[in-house]
């Protein structure tokens, strides 16, 4: 289980810097706002775009200086890497994301959605049901 919750619920292609893309991501860490956008890492010639918390005007402000943890830092910064990368989507704010498995399928049968009991069907792809529905 994650030790923060963390939801991505922007995330724009700001400029392209030296030849990569820049981004900018907003989004919530347990309930508190943050904003994030990348700077290039790594060798010259490979660089990479990472993500860092903007706080104020400054990017990747001192840890001591900072209104985050380190580990929220981390966590922001997997977020906003695996929506860019396509391997997670965007928060929505259906309130859908903290219903459990069981208040999923109930909200599904409100709606008229069938098929959320079958063998194999995951929790996702109920959610996916009942957002199609709504």
């Amino acid at each position: 289980m994650a030790k923060f919750e963390v939801k991505v619920l922007s995330l724009i292609q700001t400029s392209e810097e030296d030849g990569a893309p820049a981004f900018e991501a907003v989004g919530l860490i347990d309930g508190a706002s943050f904003k994030a956008q990348t700077i290039l890492w790594g060798p010259k010639g490979a660089k990479e775009p990472i993500f860092k918390v903007v706080e104020g005007e400054e990017v990747a402000q001192s840890l001591a200086a900072s209104g985050f943890s380190r580990g929220q830092r981390i966590a922001i910064a997997r977020a906003c890497k695996l929506v860019r990368l396509g391997q997670a989507d965007l928060a929505t704010d259906d309130g859908l994301d903290s219903l459990t498995l069981k208040e999923l399928r109930s909200k599904a049968k409100e709606l008229g959605v069938a098929g959320t009991h079958r063998k194999g069907i995951t929790k996702a792809e109920v959610r996916d049901l009942v957002r199609a529905a709504a």
